[in-house]
């Protein structure tokens, strides 16, 4: 009864919205030493649409790179897959989170400082992959951080890349909701107990 009570806590309904674009807004940064940085908004969602485009054989001529802040007393609770995603190949398209306003060499695509990625696809469309980026398992291996969503407050870099030859688009949506504090989540509890 605890847990559904803080789950039911960190589900409070959506807001508000906003959008980045890169045909509105500008090309993300190829640079991991410098993603674009993307305001989140609180208790909403905010929609983040590009193109990444790659050469074949697991040649990537465009990274996009962004940076987002999930603030004090909010959660990033789900990352949606959007109608028009399309991921290349039969594997899909690359995402990766890093913690902190920075990510790695694209040299180390599953490097052990990631928090974790994915491979998505057209398959994704409708569904929250947050969960599946925390724990996703590649032939056998996963050599990043792994985590437990949501991703409370910080700082967060996303990668997005695709080997296979062609140019694809993406259309991820970020959710942010309210989180009780430390403090009030043990109050309830132990209310209940």
């Amino acid at each position: 009864v605890a847990t559904s009570i803080f789950v039911t806590a960190l589900v409070w309904p959506v807001l508000a919205s906003a959008n980045y674009s890169e045909s509105a807004d500008g090309d993300l940064s190829g640079n991991f030493l410098s993603p674009t940085p993307i305001a989140l908004v609180p208790n909403g969602s905010t929609t983040i649409s590009g193109t990444i485009q790659g050469a074949g054989m697991g040649v990537s001529v465009d990274l996009d790179y962004f940076t987002v802040t999930v603030p004090a007393g909010q959660a990033l609770v789900a990352l949606n897959v959007l109608p028009g995603t399309v991921g290349g190949g039969a594997i899909g398209a690359f995402i990766a989170i890093y913690s902190g306003p920075t990510a790695v060499d694209p040299a180390g695509a599953l490097s052990t400082a990631a928090l974790g990625y994915y491979l998505y696809r057209a398959a994704d469309i409708g569904t929250d992959i947050l969960d599946n980026i925390a724990t996703f398992n590649f032939n056998g291996t996963n050599p990043s951080i792994g985590f437990i969503p949501p991703l409370f407050p910080g700082a967060y870099t996303f990668w997005i890349q695709e080997g296979f030859n062609g140019t694809f688009p993406y259309n991820f949506e970020l959710v942010l909701n309210s989180v009780p504090e430390p403090s009030t989540a043990l109050l309830m509890v132990a209310g209940l107990a």
